[in-house]
């Protein structure tokens, strides 16, 4: 710990990333449990997103992180050290807003230099801190301006300053890119993962945006209903989704229903309702699926081909396209067929590929590790 002026203990600072541990955190309002036992262990220089809907529970996770919410449960370790139980300002964390929360009356090194206030850092220390800081996120000329004399990217980056000034183990940010237009955030993608590089600071970040999740992270933990449903990297979450619900909100997935089967092989396959073959097909997961239970299957569009029904693998499934969307370098096919309407994304270099219009008759087909089984509840 370090000490500050009028006695207050925080956290202390270093140069390097904080490591942090939840362990059985929870939060009830009443009858209702917003987390649910979380426990995460956040690796010292980590990029952890925080991936989940509305109501997933990750801004409550965040806030009980920040000290804005008491665990009602749980502890909460950074650097091996207990904090659920202090107070925000002495947990030695720098915090990124959606909405920046500048104070409009301060200019940019005014706002910048409020953390460095707070701790009553001498004034002739703060110029150094801030300037570095402000130069940091390519703002050194930018002083001297109010909040009101920038772009939304700029005040973003007043705001990141703010929140890295006081050199934190553990940067916090909620939400930080939603308020800013599709081409900003992608250039502030880039520029938070840039920062965080190079300062080798621990970093949680809560979105709902997928996108910047799986570019973004080193790790992405799916919240839903409280809990974690997976956590691993952008690979592990998009190419072996742990759950239906992973697979259809971590990129985009066709589900087809059906029932597990035991072959005499013992390997469990899945035989797919409405399938006019009435095929076993394996499934990339099948040591995760036991027979004779209602089974959902998951394709991603990308891994689905459109093929010539004349002399078609027997596993293909006919179907008739009924949509097809340019979207610059592929092309999505909706196809209707006898397991319902799915999609199929295309890429626009394959000439092949490219030639199917509406009301072709196709063969839809995919490859035995482009799918996983699912057990439907009940």
């Amino acid at each position: 710990m370090s000490e500050v002026s009028e006695g207050v203990q925080v956290v202390d600072q270093v140069a390097t990333g904080g490591e942090v541990e939840l362990d059985g955190l929870k939060k009830k309002y009443g009858a209702v449990e917003a987390v649910r036992g979380v426990s995460l262990n956040i690796r010292r220089g980590e990029f952890l997103a925080i991936l989940g809907p509305s109501g997933a529970g990750k801004t409550t996770l965040l806030n009980m992180l920040t000290g804005f919410e008491k665990p009602t449960s749980g502890a909460i370790r950074i650097n091996g050290r207990d904090v659920a139980r202090l107070a925000p300002h002495r947990r030695g964390i720098g915090v990124v807003f959606q909405h920046y929360a500048l104070f409009k009356h301060m200019t940019v090194a005014q706002n910048v230099g409020f953390p460095l206030r707070m701790r009553r850092m001498p004034l002739r220390e703060q110029r150094g801190h801030i300037q570095n800081a402000l130069e940091m996120v390519k703002l050194e000329d930018y002083g001297t301006r109010f909040p009101d004399q920038l772009s939304g990217g700029q005040q973003q980056r007043v705001a990141l300053a703010r929140a890295i000034v006081f050199r934190p183990a553990l940067l916090l940010m909620d939400e930080p890119l939603g308020a800013l237009d599709k081409r900003l955030r992608e250039h502030m993608r880039v520029e938070i993962k840039r920062l965080q590089r190079s300062l080798g600071a621990t970093v949680i970040y809560v979105t709902h945006d997928q996108g910047e999740a799986l570019t973004m992270a080193d790790r992405v933990a799916v919240m839903n209903d409280g809990a974690v449903e997976q956590l691993g990297t952008p690979t592990d979450l998009y190419e072996r989704p742990a759950s239906a619900f992973v697979a259809d909100f971590v990129g985009e997935t066709n589900f087809f229903r059906g029932r597990s089967v035991l072959d005499a092989d013992g390997r469990v396959r899945v035989v797919l309702d409405g399938d006019p073959s009435g095929n076993r097909r394996e499934v990339d997961n099948d040591a995760a699926l036991r027979p004779d239970r209602g089974v959902e299957v998951g394709v991603r569009p990308e891994q689905v081909s459109l093929l010539p029904v004349e002399g078609a693998d027997p596993l293909a499934v006919p179907g008739t396209v009924s949509e097809v969307l340019y979207e610059g370098a592929t092309a999505l096919h909706v196809v209707e067929t006898a397991l319902g309407s799915l999609n199929a994304r295309l890429s626009l270099k394959n000439v092949r590929e490219t030639r199917w219009a509406v009301g072709d008759r196709v063969a839809v087909h995919w490859e035995t590790h482009a799918a996983r089984g699912y057990h439907v509840a009940g």
